[in-house]
């Protein structure tokens, strides 16, 4: 199943940044450690909102 993820999130990095978004290595991890069931689904989007409060300044 891990490989298969892996392929999965490559392709959808290659599709992200073809729209011109950059997707770097901790996007790839926390999404990783979502999927191996180390985070729930609600700590990765408390992570995903805070990481985008950061990059734009917002508190």
């Amino acid at each position: 199943m891990k490989q298969e993820w892996d392929k999965y999130l490559k392709k959808a990095k290659a599709s992200l940044e073809a729209e011109g978004l950059k997707i770097e290595e901790h996007h790839i991890k926390l999404v990783k450690k979502n999927l191996d069931g180390e985070i729930t689904d609600e700590e990765f989007n408390e992570e995903v909102i805070k990481m985008a409060k950061a990059k734009w300044g917002i508190r």
